[in-house]
């Protein structure tokens, strides 16, 4: 499908330079959309009063048809601030901020999607070390996986066997002020499978496997993938936690458990460029049709 409408979208990222963007960048021009990439980072929002709005973005001339953001882990509350300017200015997103802000937080996530009857794994959240520690034992067992609030790409994720490590982790991101949380162990979180919502669809599944001597799955581990056809209890539990989180697209990891599928995490802004690799789907047209939809 082109697009004879004009049709005009932003693209806010922090790393310009990256082959997501790159790929954003390509998928729009090959539908015959503008998209213009911004470095959110170089630009900014302006409050007066009760009035919203970016500087150094044009929103008038012409008015954008929307605006995607790219939230990763450098500089994430400065590119959701631009964010929030130009939604302000009437600009349409398929994740406004408060669902990117919801979905960063793995507690927030876990806490939402509990309350809303989805499966997720047995969590604690708390501060003091020690006796988040013995919490944690007493109630969720060994082995733990140890999680900061605001983790991506397997960084800050700690599984924990025995008591003294877990107090030793703990007491680290004590020190340096992280905020984390404990999860159950699930058996089989080597292998986690990683489905991409747009709209209230998945368009794309891959099986992601650790690689040797690690346990995390990640692709931004080492881990490998290859393409996975979701079943439809898989589809309807990732495309409900999206809509739950009142994401329009994301990344929802799964993990399959005795009882069925858990959902292990939502990404807002969720790496593709394996997923592309792995199912031969083209991940950034989707996200582009997506944005440009009325």
């Amino acid at each position: 499908m082109r697009y004879y409408r004009p049709v005009r979208i932003l693209l806010l990222s922090a790393r310009p330079e990256l082959r997501a963007n790159d790929r954003l960048v390509e998928a729009a021009g090959d539908l015959g959309i503008q998209l213009q990439l911004i470095d959110a980072v170089a630009v900014s929002a302006l409050l007066t009063g009760n009035d919203l709005k970016p500087l150094g973005i044009d929103v008038a001339d012409p008015p954008p048809t929307a605006v995607l953001a790219r939230v990763g882990n450098w500089r994430p509350e400065s590119v959701l601030a631009v964010l929030e300017s130009v939604v302000a200015c009437g600009v349409k997103t398929p994740n406004p901020p408060p669902a990117i802000r919801l979905g960063r937080d793995h507690w927030a996530t876990a806490t939402v999607l509990s309350a809303a009857g989805l499966p997720v794994p047995a969590s604690i959240a708390g501060a003091d070390p020690e006796a988040l520690a013995v919490h944690a034992v007493r109630h969720l067992g060994l082995p733990v996986v140890v999680k900061q609030r605001r983790s991506r790409m397997g960084i800050g994720v700690i599984r924990c066997a025995t008591r003294d490590h877990l107090e030793a982790v703990l007491d680290s991101m004590w020190r340096v002020g992280d905020e984390v949380m404990v999860q159950r162990w699930l058996p089989g979180g080597a292998s986690t499978l990683r489905l991409l919502v747009v709209g209230k669809r998945v368009v794309a599944g891959a099986r992601f496997v650790a690689a040797d001597g690690d346990w995390r799955s990640n692709a931004a581990r080492g881990g490998s993938a290859r393409r996975h056809n979701a079943t439809a209890q898989e589809e309807g539990l990732a495309v409900e936690a999206a809509q739950t989180l009142g994401l329009g697209h994301c990344g929802v990891d799964l993990v399959i458990s005795e009882e069925g599928p858990v959902v292990l995490e939502v990404n807002p802004t969720p790496g593709f460029l394996r997923l592309e690799e792995a199912t031969g789907i083209d991940v950034a047209r989707a996200l582009i049709e997506h944005a440009a939809a009325d």
